[in-house]
């Protein structure tokens, strides 16, 4: 498939090509033509028969270049979240480490917490004031 148009199938309208198959519905994504669906045979560029049929009457200038700016904003939004990713999985292994001694020191600080309160608990419990808290 080639950067100027997207593939989808919709049942109800088909054609068949030349090779006899069902062809694929495209929507066309170039300037002059942003918008307008076709048909057009199924395989591959290097073997297909060439078939194709405008499905769409043709549409304003206006609209197929609405349409064309906003497949372009749209692809450029697609690379700065792909970079996001990128710079986010990068920052996370390189991190990872310091990730994992973070977590190390919560679950000590966690059980010293529990020790402390068990020994708050049994100095009580026995009538031992050993320290003020």
């Amino acid at each position: 498939m080639s950067e100027s148009s997207t593939s989808s199938r919709e049942s109800g309208q088909s054609r068949t090509c030349f090779c006899g198959l069902t062809s694929n519905q495209f929507t066309a994504t170039t300037p002059m033509n942003g918008g307008c669906r076709l048909f057009k045979c199924p395989r591959p560029e290097d073997i297909a028969c060439r078939y194709w049929e405008w499905r769409d009457e043709e549409l304003s200038a206006h609209v197929s270049m609405f349409i064309h700016t906003q497949k372009i904003s749209l692809n450029v939004i697609r690379k700065e979240r792909n970079n996001l990713k990128k710079t986010l999985d990068e920052f996370l292994g390189s991190n990872a480490s310091d990730l994992k001694k973070v977590t190390c020191l919560e679950k000590k600080v966690s059980n010293l917490d529990s020790n402390l309160k068990r020994w708050k608990n049994f100095c009580c419990c026995h009538g031992h004031f050993l320290f003020v808290l």
